[in-house]
């Protein structure tokens, strides 16, 4: 995340500074943990007069719970900052999804399945504080802690999720992977980044599809580093 990334900025930096041209009057917050090793996160916060929250490392779904309550959220768009072509700008419409199909869950979906449980890395969740607090009473097991949103689309008779197909023709991509995990990855997206990261979405995602689709190379690393890195 502090790594020195593309427009010598790291990748935390370009995330943040693009939600800030993004999200318009919709506040973001960064909510880290209380471990020493994350001052590094809360000085970039600072630096870019971002807020942030600090709570526990493991227990993620609690973290979330403490950061809406103190900051007074009870709709909430997750976003994972280790995806460097990040899609804000589409992710927002989840929120009147959520709203107006009165859900406890909004996402969309590739091949059926929600997309934060792909490789792709390329939009959010929408969740409801509501439902995170009713997910905090129902299980204690660390994978659904650790995982914020992973109990509610496992017990769909608990709550009411609604996906729609991934748009821009990602809607079945499971070969693709933007995410950042590894070295590897941290390479490769570098270089995707330098090829497409100066255009605004959604040529941005156009450009991607283009980009790997002309090099077979990049879509062996990628399914490569799907396999090594699929839980």
């Amino acid at each position: 995340m502090i790594l020195p990334f593309a427009r010598d900025m790291n990748l935390l930096e370009l995330m943040l500074t693009d939600f800030r041209q993004t999200a318009g009057d919709i506040p973001f917050v960064v909510a880290t943990t209380v471990q020493p090793g994350d001052e590094a996160i809360i000085a970039i916060c600072r630096n870019l007069d971002v807020p942030y929250f600090r709570g526990p490392e493991q227990d993620v779904l609690k973290r979330f719970i403490l950061t809406a309550k103190q900051f007074g959220f009870d709709n909430i768009i997750r976003v994972c900052a280790d995806n460097p072509f990040f899609d804000l700008g589409t992710t927002l419409g989840l929120l009147d999804v959520l709203i107006d199909m009165k859900c406890d869950y909004a996402g969309f979906s590739i091949n059926g399945k929600p997309s934060i449980k792909t490789h792709l890395g390329l939009w959010g969740e929408a969740v409801t504080l509501e439902s995170l607090l009713k997910t905090s009473t129902l299980t204690t097991e660390p994978k659904y802690r650790e995982h914020v949103t992973n109990y509610l689309y496992s017990n769909l008779s608990d709550f009411r999720i609604t996906l729609i197909p991934a748009p821009y023709g990602f809607h079945d991509r499971e070969d693709l992977r933007f995410t950042l995990d590894t070295e590897i990855d941290f390479k490769l997206q570098q270089q995707l980044y330098q090829m497409a990261g100066v255009l605004p979405n959604p040529e941005r995602l156009f450009e991607l599809i283009k980009i790997t689709g002309k090099n077979e190379q990049y879509i062996i690393t990628m399914r490569e580093e799907i396999h090594r890195n699929s839980k």
